[in-house]
Protein backbone atom coordinates (compact mmCIF):
# COMPACT_ATOMS: atom_id res chain seq x y z
CA UNK A 1 0.00 0.00 0.00
CA UNK A 2 2.99 2.23 -0.54
CA UNK A 3 1.74 3.30 -4.12
CA UNK A 4 2.03 7.02 -4.45
CA UNK A 5 -0.82 8.89 -6.76
CA UNK A 6 0.65 9.45 -9.40
CA UNK A 7 4.15 10.66 -8.90
CA UNK A 8 2.84 13.45 -6.41
CA UNK A 9 5.22 13.61 -3.46
CA UNK A 10 4.27 12.23 0.16
CA UNK A 11 1.03 11.31 -1.09
CA UNK A 12 0.35 7.67 -1.09
CA UNK A 13 -2.95 5.17 -1.48
CA UNK A 14 -2.95 5.14 2.61
CA UNK A 15 -3.95 8.98 2.52
CA UNK A 16 -6.30 8.43 -0.28
CA UNK A 17 -8.23 6.41 1.88
CA UNK A 18 -7.90 8.41 5.05
CA UNK A 19 -10.03 11.39 2.72
CA UNK A 20 -12.17 8.71 2.30
CA UNK A 21 -12.86 8.13 5.42
CA UNK A 22 -12.80 12.14 6.61
CA UNK A 23 -16.06 12.22 3.94
CA UNK A 24 -17.68 9.05 5.24
CA UNK A 25 -16.64 6.92 2.15
CA UNK A 26 -14.75 3.55 2.89
CA UNK A 27 -14.85 1.80 -0.49
CA UNK A 28 -16.43 -0.96 0.74
CA UNK A 29 -19.77 -2.00 -0.64
CA UNK A 30 -21.01 1.20 -2.13
CA UNK A 31 -19.45 3.69 -4.13
CA UNK A 32 -16.87 5.80 -4.48
CA UNK A 33 -14.60 3.41 -4.77
CA UNK A 34 -10.62 3.98 -5.07
CA UNK A 35 -9.56 3.37 -8.27
CA UNK A 36 -5.92 0.90 -8.99
CA UNK A 37 -4.88 0.01 -12.19
CA UNK A 38 -1.14 -0.17 -12.48
CA UNK A 39 0.61 2.92 -11.59
CA UNK A 40 -2.74 4.82 -11.93
CA UNK A 41 -4.95 5.62 -8.72
CA UNK A 42 -7.64 7.71 -8.45
CA UNK A 43 -11.69 7.56 -7.54
CA UNK A 44 -14.34 5.98 -9.19
CA UNK A 45 -17.77 7.77 -8.59
CA UNK A 46 -21.28 7.41 -9.83
CA UNK A 47 -23.95 10.23 -10.04
CA UNK A 48 -27.42 10.43 -11.40
CA UNK A 49 -27.43 12.32 -14.59
CA UNK A 50 -30.81 14.83 -14.32
CA UNK A 51 -30.87 13.90 -18.57
CA UNK A 52 -28.67 10.84 -18.92
CA UNK A 53 -29.11 8.71 -15.62
CA UNK A 54 -27.02 6.80 -13.79
CA UNK A 55 -23.51 6.89 -14.92
CA UNK A 56 -20.37 5.84 -13.73
CA UNK A 57 -16.72 7.43 -14.01
CA UNK A 58 -13.38 8.07 -12.54
CA UNK A 59 -11.58 11.00 -11.30
CA UNK A 60 -7.31 10.91 -11.77
CA UNK A 61 -6.24 13.70 -9.44
CA UNK A 62 -2.59 14.86 -10.03
CA UNK A 63 -2.02 15.96 -6.55
CA UNK A 64 -2.87 15.41 -2.77
CA UNK A 65 -4.62 19.14 -2.98
CA UNK A 66 -6.51 17.93 -6.57
CA UNK A 67 -8.52 14.30 -4.81
CA UNK A 68 -9.16 16.75 -1.34
CA UNK A 69 -10.58 18.95 -3.55
CA UNK A 70 -12.53 16.73 -5.59
CA UNK A 71 -13.53 14.38 -2.54
CA UNK A 72 -14.78 17.26 -1.19
CA UNK A 73 -16.89 18.68 -3.60
CA UNK A 74 -18.41 14.93 -4.50
CA UNK A 75 -19.28 15.00 -0.90
CA UNK A 76 -20.86 18.02 -0.66
CA UNK A 77 -22.74 17.03 -4.57
CA UNK A 78 -24.09 13.86 -2.72
CA UNK A 79 -25.78 15.50 0.49
CA UNK A 80 -26.86 18.80 -1.12
CA UNK A 81 -26.77 18.93 -5.20
CA UNK A 82 -30.21 17.66 -5.78
CA UNK A 83 -31.64 20.18 -3.61
CA UNK A 84 -29.63 23.50 -5.06
CA UNK A 85 -29.77 21.59 -8.85
CA UNK A 86 -26.06 21.32 -9.37
CA UNK A 87 -25.17 19.17 -11.90
CA UNK A 88 -21.66 17.02 -12.85
CA UNK A 89 -20.75 17.90 -16.12
CA UNK A 90 -18.45 15.65 -18.41
CA UNK A 91 -16.00 17.02 -20.81
CA UNK A 92 -17.17 13.90 -23.47
CA UNK A 93 -19.79 11.60 -22.46
CA UNK A 94 -17.49 8.87 -24.26
CA UNK A 95 -14.96 9.02 -22.52
CA UNK A 96 -14.40 7.22 -18.65
CA UNK A 97 -11.95 10.04 -16.94
CA UNK A 98 -13.28 13.23 -18.53
CA UNK A 99 -12.80 16.30 -17.27
CA UNK A 100 -15.49 17.12 -14.80
CA UNK A 101 -17.02 20.43 -13.21
CA UNK A 102 -19.93 20.86 -10.87
CA UNK A 103 -22.13 23.10 -12.86
CA UNK A 104 -25.16 24.98 -12.47
CA UNK A 105 -26.97 27.20 -15.79
CA UNK A 106 -23.50 26.50 -17.11
CA UNK A 107 -21.06 27.73 -14.01
CA UNK A 108 -18.81 26.43 -12.80
CA UNK A 109 -18.89 26.45 -8.93
CA UNK A 110 -15.54 25.60 -6.68
CA UNK A 111 -15.67 24.11 -3.70
CA UNK A 112 -15.78 27.08 -1.46
CA UNK A 113 -18.20 28.07 -3.85
CA UNK A 114 -20.19 25.03 -2.94
CA UNK A 115 -20.11 25.79 0.99
CA UNK A 116 -20.87 29.22 0.79
CA UNK A 117 -24.29 28.45 -1.03
CA UNK A 118 -25.81 26.12 1.58
CA UNK A 119 -24.20 27.68 4.42
CA UNK A 120 -26.24 31.07 3.37
CA UNK A 121 -29.20 28.55 2.99
CA UNK A 122 -29.08 26.98 6.11
CA UNK A 123 -29.09 30.84 7.55
CA UNK A 124 -31.72 32.31 5.38
CA UNK A 125 -33.60 28.89 4.75
CA UNK A 126 -36.55 29.23 6.93
CA UNK A 127 -37.02 32.75 6.81
CA UNK A 128 -36.88 32.95 2.93
CA UNK A 129 -39.12 29.85 2.84
CA UNK A 130 -41.23 31.58 4.79
CA UNK A 131 -41.51 35.04 3.42
CA UNK A 132 -41.68 33.63 -0.09
CA UNK A 133 -44.79 31.49 0.59
CA UNK A 134 -46.32 34.47 2.93
CA UNK A 135 -46.09 36.26 -0.18
CA UNK A 136 -47.54 33.81 -2.49
CA UNK A 137 -50.65 33.69 -0.71
CA UNK A 138 -50.85 37.33 -0.10
CA UNK A 139 -50.72 37.34 -3.77
CA UNK A 140 -53.39 34.44 -4.12
CA UNK A 141 -55.53 36.54 -1.83
CA UNK A 142 -54.86 39.60 -4.31
CA UNK A 143 -56.30 38.06 -7.35
CA UNK A 144 -59.46 36.40 -5.42
CA UNK A 145 -60.62 39.53 -4.15
CA UNK A 146 -60.26 40.79 -7.84
CA UNK A 147 -61.91 37.76 -8.66
CA UNK A 148 -64.42 38.57 -6.01
CA UNK A 149 -64.88 42.43 -7.56
CA UNK A 150 -65.41 41.32 -10.95
CA UNK A 151 -67.62 38.68 -10.11
CA UNK A 152 -69.66 41.47 -7.70
CA UNK A 153 -69.73 43.93 -10.28
CA UNK A 154 -71.34 40.87 -12.81
CA UNK A 155 -73.91 40.57 -10.48
CA UNK A 156 -74.00 44.26 -10.24
CA UNK A 157 -74.67 44.51 -13.74
CA UNK A 158 -76.96 41.67 -14.11
CA UNK A 159 -79.11 43.34 -11.53
CA UNK A 160 -79.35 46.44 -13.32
CA UNK A 161 -80.04 44.99 -16.73
CA UNK A 162 -82.57 42.08 -14.99
CA UNK A 163 -84.53 45.68 -13.25
CA UNK A 164 -84.62 47.51 -16.21
CA UNK A 165 -86.33 44.41 -18.43
CA UNK A 166 -89.10 44.29 -15.18
CA UNK A 167 -89.35 47.84 -15.75
CA UNK A 168 -89.92 47.98 -18.88
CA UNK A 169 -92.57 44.95 -18.84
CA UNK A 170 -94.29 46.61 -15.98
CA UNK A 171 -94.89 49.70 -18.04
CA UNK A 172 -96.38 47.39 -20.81
CA UNK A 173 -98.64 46.26 -18.57
CA UNK A 174 -99.45 48.97 -17.09
CA UNK A 175 -99.95 50.80 -20.01
CA UNK A 176 -102.44 47.86 -21.28
CA UNK A 177 -104.63 48.09 -17.95
CA UNK A 178 -105.12 51.91 -19.08
CA UNK A 179 -106.44 51.26 -22.12
CA UNK A 180 -108.11 48.39 -21.52
CA UNK A 181 -110.05 50.02 -18.55
CA UNK A 182 -111.04 52.95 -20.64
CA UNK A 183 -112.84 50.51 -22.83
CA UNK A 184 -115.30 49.99 -20.05
CA UNK A 185 -116.79 52.99 -20.27
CA UNK A 186 -116.14 53.92 -16.53
CA UNK A 187 -114.37 56.63 -15.21
CA UNK A 188 -112.50 53.92 -12.40
CA UNK A 189 -109.69 55.25 -10.27
CA UNK A 190 -107.01 52.60 -10.70
CA UNK A 191 -104.33 52.46 -8.20
CA UNK A 192 -101.41 51.81 -10.17
CA UNK A 193 -97.81 52.19 -8.51
CA UNK A 194 -95.07 53.86 -10.14
CA UNK A 195 -91.76 51.98 -10.03
CA UNK A 196 -88.78 53.25 -9.60
CA UNK A 197 -85.84 53.47 -12.38
CA UNK A 198 -82.64 51.23 -12.41
CA UNK A 199 -79.99 52.98 -10.90
CA UNK A 200 -75.81 52.48 -12.46
CA UNK A 201 -74.23 51.23 -8.66
CA UNK A 202 -70.55 51.64 -7.73
CA UNK A 203 -69.03 48.92 -9.28
CA UNK A 204 -70.69 49.48 -12.82
CA UNK A 205 -68.88 52.45 -13.37
CA UNK A 206 -65.47 51.03 -12.35
CA UNK A 207 -62.71 49.42 -14.90
CA UNK A 208 -60.68 46.39 -13.94
CA UNK A 209 -59.08 45.62 -17.34
CA UNK A 210 -55.41 46.17 -15.92
CA UNK A 211 -55.96 45.63 -12.14
CA UNK A 212 -54.26 42.39 -11.45
CA UNK A 213 -50.96 43.81 -13.28
CA UNK A 214 -51.25 46.73 -11.82
CA UNK A 215 -51.58 45.34 -7.91
CA UNK A 216 -48.60 43.16 -8.91
CA UNK A 217 -45.83 45.52 -9.83
CA UNK A 218 -44.62 45.85 -6.03
CA UNK A 219 -44.02 42.21 -4.35
CA UNK A 220 -43.17 43.97 -1.13
CA UNK A 221 -45.27 42.40 1.72
CA UNK A 222 -46.00 45.75 2.98
CA UNK A 223 -47.64 47.05 -0.62
CA UNK A 224 -49.28 43.59 -0.83
CA UNK A 225 -51.24 43.51 2.09
CA UNK A 226 -51.70 47.70 1.75
CA UNK A 227 -53.46 46.65 -1.36
CA UNK A 228 -55.71 43.77 0.21
CA UNK A 229 -56.94 46.38 2.91
CA UNK A 230 -57.70 48.74 -0.51
CA UNK A 231 -59.76 46.01 -2.23
CA UNK A 232 -61.26 45.04 1.07
CA UNK A 233 -62.32 48.57 1.60
CA UNK A 234 -63.68 49.58 -2.36
CA UNK A 235 -65.63 45.81 -1.73
CA UNK A 236 -67.24 47.29 1.68
CA UNK A 237 -68.26 50.85 -0.19
CA UNK A 238 -69.73 48.90 -3.71
CA UNK A 239 -71.41 46.77 -1.20
CA UNK A 240 -73.33 49.30 0.83
CA UNK A 241 -73.48 51.58 -2.01
CA UNK A 242 -76.98 53.01 -1.97
CA UNK A 243 -78.13 52.35 -5.87
CA UNK A 244 -76.81 48.69 -5.55
CA UNK A 245 -78.96 47.76 -2.49
CA UNK A 246 -81.83 50.21 -4.53
CA UNK A 247 -81.80 48.02 -6.80
CA UNK A 248 -81.67 45.00 -5.32
CA UNK A 249 -85.28 46.17 -3.00
CA UNK A 250 -86.70 47.22 -6.27
CA UNK A 251 -86.11 43.83 -8.40
CA UNK A 252 -87.83 42.17 -5.16
CA UNK A 253 -90.67 44.32 -5.32
CA UNK A 254 -91.27 44.31 -8.79
CA UNK A 255 -92.11 40.53 -9.31
CA UNK A 256 -94.75 41.07 -6.99
CA UNK A 257 -96.20 44.70 -8.83
CA UNK A 258 -95.93 42.63 -12.00
CA UNK A 259 -98.17 39.60 -10.29
CA UNK A 260 -100.73 41.95 -8.85
CA UNK A 261 -100.93 43.95 -12.35
CA UNK A 262 -101.46 40.62 -14.22
CA UNK A 263 -104.45 40.13 -11.71
CA UNK A 264 -105.86 43.36 -12.78
CA UNK A 265 -105.54 42.45 -16.67
CA UNK A 266 -107.38 39.40 -15.52
CA UNK A 267 -110.21 40.83 -13.99
CA UNK A 268 -110.23 43.69 -17.01
CA UNK A 269 -110.52 41.14 -19.51
CA UNK A 270 -112.78 39.00 -17.66
CA UNK A 271 -115.30 42.28 -18.04
CA UNK A 272 -114.47 43.00 -21.26
CA UNK A 273 -115.78 39.35 -22.17
CA UNK A 274 -118.99 39.80 -20.32
CA UNK A 275 -119.85 43.41 -21.76
CA UNK A 276 -120.06 41.58 -25.29
CA UNK A 277 -122.63 39.33 -23.70
CA UNK A 278 -126.35 40.65 -22.83
CA UNK A 279 -127.16 38.99 -20.17
CA UNK A 280 -124.07 38.33 -18.30
CA UNK A 281 -123.60 39.62 -14.38
CA UNK A 282 -121.75 42.91 -14.46
CA UNK A 283 -119.24 43.20 -11.72
CA UNK A 284 -117.49 46.71 -10.29
CA UNK A 285 -113.79 45.57 -11.02
CA UNK A 286 -112.99 48.89 -9.15
CA UNK A 287 -114.35 47.19 -5.89
CA UNK A 288 -112.46 44.10 -7.26
CA UNK A 289 -108.56 46.31 -7.53
CA UNK A 290 -109.43 47.62 -4.33
CA UNK A 291 -109.76 44.05 -3.30
CA UNK A 292 -106.22 43.16 -4.41
CA UNK A 293 -104.53 46.79 -3.42
CA UNK A 294 -105.72 45.59 0.28
CA UNK A 295 -104.59 42.61 -0.25
CA UNK A 296 -100.96 43.77 -1.54
CA UNK A 297 -97.74 41.40 -0.78
CA UNK A 298 -95.78 45.16 -1.46
CA UNK A 299 -97.99 46.50 1.58
CA UNK A 300 -96.47 44.03 4.03
CA UNK A 301 -92.70 44.45 2.72
CA UNK A 302 -90.23 45.96 4.76
CA UNK A 303 -90.03 49.75 3.48
CA UNK A 304 -86.60 50.70 1.47
CA UNK A 305 -85.34 52.55 4.19
CA UNK A 306 -85.62 49.62 7.04
CA UNK A 307 -84.29 47.42 4.51
CA UNK A 308 -81.38 49.66 3.66
CA UNK A 309 -80.77 49.88 7.20
CA UNK A 310 -81.29 46.22 7.54
CA UNK A 311 -78.57 45.28 4.64
CA UNK A 312 -76.03 47.94 5.27
CA UNK A 313 -75.91 46.11 9.13
CA UNK A 314 -75.81 42.85 7.71
CA UNK A 315 -72.92 43.91 5.56
CA UNK A 316 -71.07 45.86 7.90
CA UNK A 317 -71.29 42.95 9.98
CA UNK A 318 -69.38 41.01 7.63
CA UNK A 319 -66.66 43.21 7.29
CA UNK A 320 -66.22 44.13 11.09
CA UNK A 321 -64.79 40.33 11.07
CA UNK A 322 -62.23 40.85 8.60
CA UNK A 323 -59.39 42.71 11.10
CA UNK A 324 -59.54 39.64 12.96
CA UNK A 325 -58.33 36.80 9.99
CA UNK A 326 -55.05 36.46 8.31
CA UNK A 327 -54.50 38.44 5.73
CA UNK A 328 -54.26 35.24 3.59
CA UNK A 329 -57.77 34.03 4.35
CA UNK A 330 -59.69 37.00 3.92
CA UNK A 331 -60.73 36.28 0.28
CA UNK A 332 -61.51 32.77 1.32
CA UNK A 333 -63.87 33.77 4.12
CA UNK A 334 -65.83 36.76 1.59
CA UNK A 335 -66.34 33.74 -1.07
CA UNK A 336 -67.73 31.22 1.56
CA UNK A 337 -69.96 33.27 3.26
CA UNK A 338 -71.22 34.98 0.02
CA UNK A 339 -71.66 31.53 -1.46
CA UNK A 340 -69.60 32.63 -4.72
CA UNK A 341 -68.04 30.02 -7.46
CA UNK A 342 -64.33 31.21 -7.61
CA UNK A 343 -61.60 29.42 -9.08
CA UNK A 344 -57.57 28.92 -7.53
CA UNK A 345 -55.75 31.85 -9.66
CA UNK A 346 -53.65 29.60 -11.71
CA UNK A 347 -49.44 29.34 -10.71
CA UNK A 348 -48.79 31.65 -13.79
CA UNK A 349 -50.76 34.28 -12.68
CA UNK A 350 -49.76 34.04 -8.71
CA UNK A 351 -46.16 34.24 -10.86
CA UNK A 352 -46.54 37.31 -12.81
CA UNK A 353 -43.97 39.85 -12.20
CA UNK A 354 -42.26 37.54 -9.77
CA UNK A 355 -38.52 36.63 -10.33
CA UNK A 356 -38.50 32.86 -9.08
CA UNK A 357 -39.26 30.59 -11.31
CA UNK A 358 -41.98 28.12 -11.25
CA UNK A 359 -40.48 24.86 -9.61
CA UNK A 360 -41.06 21.33 -11.63
CA UNK A 361 -43.18 20.41 -8.49
CA UNK A 362 -45.63 23.19 -8.53
CA UNK A 363 -46.03 22.32 -12.65
CA UNK A 364 -46.61 18.44 -11.86
CA UNK A 365 -49.26 19.62 -8.73
CA UNK A 366 -51.19 21.95 -11.38
CA UNK A 367 -51.35 18.94 -14.09
CA UNK A 368 -52.21 16.59 -11.83
CA UNK A 369 -55.50 19.43 -10.51
CA UNK A 370 -56.17 19.79 -13.63
CA UNK A 371 -56.55 16.10 -14.65
CA UNK A 372 -58.26 15.69 -11.06
CA UNK A 373 -60.53 18.38 -12.25
CA UNK A 374 -61.68 17.03 -15.62
CA UNK A 375 -65.06 15.27 -16.47
CA UNK A 376 -65.08 11.57 -15.62
CA UNK A 377 -65.90 11.32 -19.12
CA UNK A 378 -62.71 12.80 -20.45
CA UNK A 379 -60.62 11.32 -17.89
CA UNK A 380 -61.48 7.89 -19.16
CA UNK A 381 -60.73 8.80 -22.68
CA UNK A 382 -57.61 10.21 -21.61
CA UNK A 383 -56.81 6.64 -19.61
CA UNK A 384 -57.35 4.97 -22.69
CA UNK A 385 -54.05 6.39 -24.47
CA UNK A 386 -52.27 5.17 -21.39
CA UNK A 387 -53.78 1.46 -21.35
CA UNK A 388 -52.59 -1.56 -23.22
CA UNK A 389 -54.87 -0.38 -25.95
CA UNK A 390 -52.21 2.67 -27.14
CA UNK A 391 -50.58 -0.18 -28.99
CA UNK A 392 -53.53 -0.19 -31.32
CA UNK A 393 -54.21 3.25 -31.04
CA UNK A 394 -50.53 4.51 -32.10
CA UNK A 395 -49.61 1.46 -34.32
CA UNK A 396 -48.81 2.39 -37.94
CA UNK A 397 -48.42 -1.32 -38.73
CA UNK A 398 -50.87 -4.07 -39.52
CA UNK A 399 -52.10 -5.60 -36.69
CA UNK A 400 -53.71 -9.29 -37.09
CA UNK A 401 -57.02 -10.64 -36.13
CA UNK A 402 -54.63 -12.56 -33.61
CA UNK A 403 -53.41 -9.72 -31.71
CA UNK A 404 -57.13 -7.67 -31.74
CA UNK A 405 -58.76 -10.91 -30.12
CA UNK A 406 -55.93 -10.96 -27.38
CA UNK A 407 -56.77 -7.61 -26.44
CA UNK A 408 -60.99 -8.23 -26.56
CA UNK A 409 -59.70 -11.90 -24.32
CA UNK A 410 -58.30 -9.60 -22.17
CA UNK A 411 -60.58 -6.83 -21.63
CA UNK A 412 -63.76 -9.73 -21.71
CA UNK A 413 -62.04 -11.66 -19.04
CA UNK A 414 -64.17 -11.91 -15.74
CA UNK A 415 -61.76 -10.88 -13.63
CA UNK A 416 -61.41 -7.28 -15.56
CA UNK A 417 -65.13 -6.51 -15.90
CA UNK A 418 -64.90 -3.52 -13.45
CA UNK A 419 -61.88 -1.77 -15.52
CA UNK A 420 -64.18 -2.62 -18.24
CA UNK A 421 -67.53 -0.97 -17.43
CA UNK A 422 -65.55 2.23 -16.47
CA UNK A 423 -63.10 2.58 -18.97
CA UNK A 424 -64.03 0.15 -22.34
CA UNK A 425 -67.69 0.23 -22.02
CA UNK A 426 -68.06 1.81 -25.13
CA UNK A 427 -65.85 -0.53 -27.02
CA UNK A 428 -67.99 -3.08 -29.54
CA UNK A 429 -65.65 -6.52 -28.80
CA UNK A 430 -68.56 -8.50 -31.08
CA UNK A 431 -65.58 -8.74 -33.85
CA UNK A 432 -62.46 -7.82 -34.39
CA UNK A 433 -63.51 -4.76 -37.04
CA UNK A 434 -66.03 -3.56 -34.84
CA UNK A 435 -63.46 -3.45 -31.74
CA UNK A 436 -61.01 -1.31 -33.71
CA UNK A 437 -63.60 0.73 -35.24
CA UNK A 438 -65.11 1.60 -31.99
CA UNK A 439 -61.99 2.17 -30.74
CA UNK A 440 -60.91 4.96 -33.39
CA UNK A 441 -64.16 6.18 -32.53
CA UNK A 442 -63.47 6.29 -28.54
CA UNK A 443 -60.19 7.32 -29.22
CA UNK A 444 -61.41 10.50 -31.60
CA UNK A 445 -63.45 12.30 -28.72
CA UNK A 446 -59.86 13.60 -27.41
CA UNK A 447 -60.07 16.62 -30.23
CA UNK A 448 -62.94 17.54 -28.02
CA UNK A 449 -60.86 18.09 -24.75
CA UNK A 450 -59.40 20.96 -23.84
CA UNK A 451 -55.22 20.68 -24.08
CA UNK A 452 -53.20 21.69 -20.48
CA UNK A 453 -51.08 25.05 -21.38
CA UNK A 454 -47.54 24.11 -19.45
CA UNK A 455 -47.31 26.77 -16.93
CA UNK A 456 -43.26 26.56 -17.11
CA UNK A 457 -40.66 24.49 -18.41
CA UNK A 458 -40.72 20.91 -18.48
CA UNK A 459 -38.11 17.72 -19.75
CA UNK A 460 -39.84 14.39 -20.94
CA UNK A 461 -38.52 11.58 -22.85
CA UNK A 462 -39.50 9.16 -25.07
CA UNK A 463 -37.37 6.52 -27.41
CA UNK A 464 -37.80 6.47 -30.84
CA UNK A 465 -35.52 5.50 -34.20
CA UNK A 466 -36.25 9.05 -35.31
CA UNK A 467 -38.79 11.68 -34.97
CA UNK A 468 -41.61 11.19 -37.14
CA UNK A 469 -43.44 15.00 -37.15
CA UNK A 470 -46.16 13.42 -39.58
CA UNK A 471 -47.21 11.44 -36.09
CA UNK A 472 -50.17 13.27 -34.15
CA UNK A 473 -49.00 12.39 -30.99
CA UNK A 474 -45.77 11.88 -29.00
CA UNK A 475 -45.81 10.21 -26.04
CA UNK A 476 -43.60 10.98 -23.60
CA UNK A 477 -42.68 10.72 -19.18
CA UNK A 478 -40.72 13.18 -17.15
CA UNK A 479 -39.69 10.40 -15.81
CA UNK A 480 -36.75 8.72 -17.64
CA UNK A 481 -37.41 5.17 -16.32
CA UNK A 482 -41.08 5.55 -17.89
CA UNK A 483 -40.04 6.88 -21.31
CA UNK A 484 -42.06 5.49 -24.01
CA UNK A 485 -40.56 3.21 -26.50
CA UNK A 486 -42.49 3.63 -29.70
CA UNK A 487 -40.27 2.20 -32.58
CA UNK A 488 -38.46 -0.71 -29.98
CA UNK A 489 -35.53 -0.84 -32.06
CA UNK A 490 -31.92 -1.55 -31.53
CA UNK A 491 -30.75 1.78 -33.19
CA UNK A 492 -33.81 3.69 -31.06
CA UNK A 493 -32.64 7.81 -29.92
CA UNK A 494 -33.38 8.94 -26.18
CA UNK A 495 -35.10 11.95 -26.79
CA UNK A 496 -34.90 14.76 -24.53
CA UNK A 497 -37.63 17.43 -25.29
CA UNK A 498 -37.71 20.69 -23.03
CA UNK A 499 -40.92 21.35 -23.38
CA UNK A 500 -41.63 25.59 -22.54
CA UNK A 501 -44.14 27.68 -21.16
CA UNK A 502 -47.54 27.45 -23.19
CA UNK A 503 -46.69 24.16 -24.99
CA UNK A 504 -50.33 22.38 -25.07
CA UNK A 505 -50.39 19.05 -23.48
CA UNK A 506 -52.42 16.34 -22.13
CA UNK A 507 -51.38 15.51 -19.07
CA UNK A 508 -52.48 11.24 -17.95
CA UNK A 509 -51.49 10.44 -14.36
CA UNK A 510 -52.87 6.64 -14.45
CA UNK A 511 -52.41 3.77 -16.30
CA UNK A 512 -54.66 0.43 -17.05
CA UNK A 513 -51.26 -2.10 -17.42
CA UNK A 514 -50.82 -5.76 -17.45
CA UNK A 515 -51.13 -7.50 -14.22
CA UNK A 516 -48.43 -9.84 -14.08
CA UNK A 517 -49.10 -11.15 -10.80
CA UNK A 518 -51.89 -12.60 -11.82
CA UNK A 519 -52.81 -13.93 -15.58
CA UNK A 520 -55.72 -12.40 -17.52
CA UNK A 521 -55.64 -9.59 -15.51
CA UNK A 522 -54.93 -5.91 -15.72
CA UNK A 523 -54.33 -3.40 -12.90
CA UNK A 524 -55.03 0.14 -12.15
CA UNK A 525 -51.94 2.13 -11.92
CA UNK A 526 -51.19 5.73 -10.25
CA UNK A 527 -48.08 7.79 -10.40
CA UNK A 528 -47.61 6.81 -14.08
CA UNK A 529 -47.18 10.28 -15.78
CA UNK A 530 -47.47 10.46 -19.11
CA UNK A 531 -47.75 13.12 -21.86
CA UNK A 532 -49.41 13.08 -25.04
CA UNK A 533 -47.97 16.04 -27.23
CA UNK A 534 -50.50 16.71 -29.90
CA UNK A 535 -47.53 17.98 -32.50
CA UNK A 536 -50.91 20.01 -34.32
CA UNK A 537 -50.88 22.40 -31.52
CA UNK A 538 -46.90 22.54 -31.02
CA UNK A 539 -43.60 23.69 -32.82
CA UNK A 540 -40.34 20.71 -32.76
CA UNK A 541 -37.13 23.11 -32.43
CA UNK A 542 -33.70 21.04 -32.54
CA UNK A 543 -31.61 22.46 -30.23
CA UNK A 544 -28.61 20.36 -31.45
CA UNK A 545 -28.76 18.94 -34.60
CA UNK A 546 -26.12 15.81 -33.55
CA UNK A 547 -26.91 12.75 -31.55
CA UNK A 548 -24.77 12.52 -28.25
CA UNK A 549 -23.54 9.17 -27.71
CA UNK A 550 -22.83 8.33 -24.16
CA UNK A 551 -21.26 4.71 -22.76
CA UNK A 552 -22.04 3.40 -19.91
CA UNK A 553 -19.80 1.90 -17.37
CA UNK A 554 -19.96 -0.62 -15.29
CA UNK A 555 -16.83 -1.03 -11.94
CA UNK A 556 -15.16 -4.09 -11.93
CA UNK A 557 -14.24 -4.64 -8.50
CA UNK A 558 -11.52 -6.71 -6.32
CA UNK A 559 -10.95 -7.08 -2.57
CA UNK A 560 -7.75 -5.99 -1.11
CA UNK A 561 -6.73 -5.11 2.69
CA UNK A 562 -10.55 -5.36 3.51
CA UNK A 563 -11.38 -2.45 1.05
CA UNK A 564 -12.73 -2.49 -2.26
CA UNK A 565 -10.47 -1.54 -5.48
CA UNK A 566 -11.70 -0.68 -9.27
CA UNK A 567 -9.34 -2.03 -11.28
CA UNK A 568 -10.94 -1.55 -14.04
CA UNK A 569 -14.31 0.40 -15.73
CA UNK A 570 -15.87 -1.99 -18.49
CA UNK A 571 -18.30 -0.56 -21.29
CA UNK A 572 -22.09 -1.87 -20.65
CA UNK A 573 -23.73 -0.06 -23.42
CA UNK A 574 -23.58 3.12 -25.76
CA UNK A 575 -26.73 5.17 -25.63
CA UNK A 576 -27.79 7.38 -27.84
CA UNK A 577 -29.54 10.87 -26.94
CA UNK A 578 -30.78 13.80 -29.11
CA UNK A 579 -32.06 17.43 -27.34
CA UNK A 580 -34.66 19.31 -28.51
CA UNK A 581 -37.72 21.75 -27.32
CA UNK A 582 -41.15 22.03 -28.15
CA UNK A 583 -43.35 25.31 -27.63
CA UNK A 584 -46.59 25.86 -28.42
CA UNK A 585 -48.05 27.69 -31.69
CA UNK A 586 -49.04 31.23 -31.16
CA UNK A 587 -52.96 30.02 -31.29
CA UNK A 588 -52.96 28.11 -28.50
CA UNK A 589 -52.94 31.47 -26.63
Amino acid sequence: MEKIINGAENVKIDVLIKMFNKYGFHSLKKEPYIYKNNDEIGISFTFDDPLYGELTRIFIPKTAEEAEDFLGKYSWFKKHGKKYNISISLSDYKLQNPEIKFTKEKKEYSLEELKILSNNDLIQKNSTKKEFNYLKKLKRTLFLLISIINEKKKIEIDIYNNLNSLIESYNEKKEELELKTKKLNKNYVINIINCNESKKSFLFQQDFTNQKNLLLKNNTKEKLEEEIDNLVTLLETAETNENLISNKYELIKLPLMIEEINQKLKIVDDALNKKKKLFAKKERIDLQFAKIDDNSVINQMVNFENYENNEINRIKEKYAMIPELDKRTIADFLIEFDNLNIKDPSLEELMLNDSKEISYEDIMLELEKSFNQKKEEEKNILIIYHSILKFLIFNDQIISDKEVKEFINLINSPSNIMLKIKYFKNLDTSSTTNFLNSLIKEASKISNINCDLLEGSINVFFKDKKLITAKKFIQASNKRALAPVQTKDENDVNYIALLKPKTAVYFIPEEIAYDFANDDSLIKKSNQPFFLIDLQKNSIKNSKSDILKIVRYENVLKKENDICLVTELKSQKVDQYKNIVIEGNEKNE
